[in-house]
C-alpha cells in the first residue's frame, strides 16, 4: 500500500490541526443547539481543561520530562506547546513574567475569538483559552489559582484587549 500523500510534514500537520479545531467548533455548535449555550460553555471549559492536561502530559514526555522548578520553565514549556498545538497565526500570545508566582499573557491573535465572532455568539461564549492554560499548569504540577481563570465572555471577540495575569496557586 502506498501511503505517500505528496504533502510535506508541515502541510500534513496543518491539516490535522485544522481538522481538530473544526471538530471542536462543530461539537460546540451542536451542544449549544441541543442543550443551550450555558451548558455548552460549562462542558466546553471542563473538556478544554481535561484535553490540555493530556496535551501537556504528552509534550512533557516527548521533551523528556523537563523539571518545572521555576515559573520561567513553565512559561517556556507552555510556549513550546503553543507552537505545537496552536501555532501562529492560529494563536499569537506573549508572556511576561511578573515575579516568581505570576505572569501576564497578552493575546494578539486568537482563532477562537475570530470564530466566536463569525458564529455570532461573542456576547455569550465563555472563553476557554485560559482554562487550557490552567490544564497545562495542572499537568506540569504548577496549578494556577482559580481566581486567575474567572468565567468571562471572550473579551477579544467583544473588541477589547485580551490581557490577563495568571498566578500560581499557593502550595499546600
Amino acid at each position: 500500500m502506498n501511503t505517500d500523500t505528496g504533502l510535506d510534514a508541515a502541510a500534513r500537520e496543518e491539516l490535522i490541526r485544522r481538522a481538530w479545531y473544526i471538530h471542536d467548533a462543530r461539537w460546540f455548535a451542536l451542544v449549544t443547539a441541543e442543550f443551550g449555550i450555558e451548558t455548552a460553555n460549562r462542558i466546553n471549559r471542563q473538556a478544554v481543561r481535561a484535553v490540555a492536561e493530556a496535551e501537556a502530559g504528552r509534550l512533557l514526555r516527548a521533551l523528556g520530562q523537563p523539571e518545572m522548578a521555576t515559573l520561567e520553565a513553565v512559561i517556556a514549556t507552555i510556549d513550546k506547546g503553543r507552537e505545537v498545538y496552536v501555532a501562529p497565526p492560529l494563536m499569537e500570545m506573549e508572556f511576561r513574567q511578573i515575579d516568581e508566582q505570576a505572569y501576564e499573557v497578552a493575546m494578539d491573535n486568537c482563532f477562537v475569538a475570530t470564530n466566536v465572532v463569525r458564529a455570532g455568539i461573542a456576547d455569550r461564549y465563555e472563553c476557554a483559552v485560559f482554562d487550557r492554560l490552567a490544564g497545562w499548569h495542572t499537568a506540569m504540577g504548577r496549578p494556577l489559582s482559580e481566581q486567575s481563570v474567572p468565567t468571562t465572555t471572550c473579551v477579544k471577540a467583544r473588541g477589547e484587549e485580551c490581557r490577563r495575569v495568571l498566578t500560581l496557586a499557593k502550595e499546600a
